[in-house]
């Protein structure tokens, strides 16, 4: 999400907004099947109910191997850099209730549950504002060690995803999904989808919680530690950044090896699930920083900051751009909101990339004008008021 405690104009590290706005790109491109298909099929893809064509498997490869836990990890790191942000305008003395970090956590917290509860079950803002809570009191130990502990957590959270995959003693696979039903339910009225959707979050909520709270703690600790060490500033040494787009050429080479086996073998389980989820689990935080490291290089010129200026509008925005495509992709997909008949279970991934690329442009096009205007986002202005108690100028 955007920083509340930095100025939008002066100052600011126009870096991070080229990462996020690429990140909150990235999120929906991953996203988009779970939008559009129980999340069953997000997981599986064999388990669609659609027949997969060549296009479908290709396209699934392709948000394999360049997007899946990249940008999401990408969002996390950043995130953990805000809460250090924030953090620092906390007065000695000050009871932690009464400060802006627990406010701002506080109403994304909220934020989250009204997102994932009535909106859309693969919310990750209440998951951020917990993790946010059990990081605050880390904030600001020293940058290594802030690194040391997160890659730590990071690497135990992604083998207690994976270890119950890998060491399973058969491959029976689980009770099969009720996928017709779930698209019956969500092909229905408002209320059916409504309904459907709250079942699915409130089934899933706790339990993503905790088994993700580990990497997500991690990657909010590295991000912090690097952003205190100057690595999102481009300050670090010179030869760094084209080592990290080295080391993640060489992990998207390894997803794209274990993409091509889970394709061939038809999603297997366990081995979809475990091993062949090693690389991208594991890897998923080089190539973030891999990319992240070509923005902070192409940011560096006039040239690269004039044709990256939309991408940083949208990074700017990346709280209601987040939650837009949010709202649009339940309206094409949901029963009752928006689209009718609702096209929920109806396509797959090559199906679903002309509506990524349109929300794309639109959100591309529609960014650069609003901060033309505002210093901020309007649900970024909104969250910075609750933040702050009082209210922020939002005309430039």
């Amino acid at each position: 999400m955007s920083d509340a405690g930095t100025e939008p104009a002066k100052g600011r590290i126009v870096a991070l907004d080229h990462i996020r706005g690429l990140a909150v790109f990235g999120i929906l491109a991953v996203n988009a099947i779970a939008f559009a298909q129980p999340m069953d099929v997000y997981s599986n893809p064999a388990l669609s109910p659609v027949p997969l064509s060549p296009a479908d498997l290709t396209l699934w490869t392709l948000v394999e191997v360049f997007f899946r836990e990249k940008f999401v990890s990408t969002f996390t790191l950043l995130f953990g850099a805000s809460v250090f942000l924030v953090g620092r305008e906390i007065a000695p003395g000050t009871p932690p209730w009464e400060t802006p970090l627990f406010r701002r956590l506080a109403w994304l917290a909220l934020f989250g549950l009204v997102h994932g509860a009535l909106v859309w079950h693969g919310d990750i803002l209440l998951s951020y504002a917990l993790t946010g809570f059990v990081f605050w009191p880390w904030r600001n130990m020293a940058p290594r060690i802030l690194i040391g502990w997160g890659l730590f957590l990071f690497l135990a959270g992604g083998a207690i995803l994976l270890l119950p995959a890998i060491t399973a003693a058969d491959g029976t696979a689980p009770q099969a999904a009720d996928i017709d039903g779930v698209v019956e339910t969500m092909r229905g009225t408002f209320w059916d989808s409504l309904a459907g959707n709250f079942g699915e979050w409130a089934s899933t909520i706790i339990p993503e919680l905790i088994d993700f709270l580990p990497t997500t703690l991690g990657l909010m600790m590295i991000g912090a530690g690097l952003f205190r060490l100057g690595f999102y500033h481009g300050e670090r040494n010179p030869r760094l950044y084209p080592i990290l787009i080295a080391m993640a050429a060489a992990g998207l080479i390894a997803m794209a090896f274990q993409a091509w086996q889970s394709v061939s073998a038809h999603f297997p389980f366990p081995q979809a699930f475990g091993l062949y989820q090693v690389a991208n689990t594991v890897l998923c935080l080089p190539v973030a920083l891999g990319y992240a490291a070509v923005l902070i290089l192409a940011g560096r010129s006039v040239l690269g900051r004039v044709l990256l200026y939309p991408l940083a509008c949208v990074g700017r925005m990346a709280f209601t751009n987040y939650l837009t495509q949010s709202l649009i992709m339940t309206a094409i997909f949901y029963g009752g909101r928006g689209s009718h008949p609702p096209h929920f279970g109806e396509v797959n991934d090559a199906g679903l990339l002309p509506c990524v690329l349109a929300i794309w442009a639109w959100q591309l096009v529609a960014s650069t004008v609003w901060m033309s205007l505002f210093r901020y986002g309007p649900f970024e202005w909104v969250w910075r008021c609750l933040t702050y108690k009082r209210w922020m100028p939002i005309l430039k």
